[in-house]
């Protein structure tokens, strides 16, 4: 039968006993898992860094996955969270719930073969252990610094409302300056148009206003 890219048996040999079976499964598993990724066409700068959080929480549960609990997901949290460990925005942590629930979800997948290997060498099964209850859930549209967040409506609207009075009383002062202030109303209202407001509308607006 073909294997599916990912499967356990693609990267473990079947029958054989390591010195170290738990750690050349968990090696397995992290393979398998890249190797699934890949075939989704999934940039290596996505792929690493999801590795490197996996092998991450299995030194913070110091459990291999057959073994992890959904309480060792509310502890990781919890230390994700504290002063002493270094406070993490809320769209980080959901981002690591995220790859820790993809993870499992691969693990828990028939397809891959992963539930048998693990109950027939350790008698144990993966489980999915990330779930609503213990996990972040996207209430709001933006969770970043506020002095960072997106205009509202009304608040852009007022923007270019101003831009445009600014226009109209430069050149009505009869100095000069009109031109610029032209300028930058149709650069702002460009780069809103086209999503480019990274930080240059931002710049822009401290700056003329």
């Amino acid at each position: 039968m073909t294997k599916v890219p990912g499967s356990a048996g693609l990267v473990l040999v079947e029958g054989v006993r390591h010195l170290d079976e738990a750690a050349a499964v968990f090696e397995g598993m992290l393979l398998g898992w890249e190797n699934q990724q890949r075939s989704r066409m999934l940039a290596v700068t996505t792929i690493e860094p999801r590795i490197a959080l996996i092998k991450r929480f299995r030194n913070f549960a110091e459990t291999y996955p057959w073994e992890w609990t959904a309480s060792d997901v509310e502890d990781f949290t919890v230390s994700l969270t504290s002063d002493s460990g270094g406070r993490l925005a809320p769209s980080t942590i959901r981002g690591y719930h995220l790859v820790l629930r993809m993870f499992c979800d691969y693990l828990t997948d028939q397809r891959y073969e992963w539930v048998r290997q693990c109950r027939d060498r350790f008698g144990q099964i993966p489980s999915q252990i990330c779930h609503e209850w213990n996990t972040t859930a996207h209430l709001l549209n933006y969770e970043g610094r506020p002095e960072r967040r997106p205009l509202s409506y009304d608040e852009l609207q007022r923007l270019f409302d101003y831009l445009d009075q600014r226009v109209e009383v430069i050149a009505n002062s009869g100095r000069k300056g009109a031109f610029a202030a032209l300028r930058d109303a149709q650069m702002i209202k460009t780069a809103y148009a086209y999503g480019l407001f990274s930080g240059a509308p931002a710049a822009c607006t401290s700056a003329i206003l």
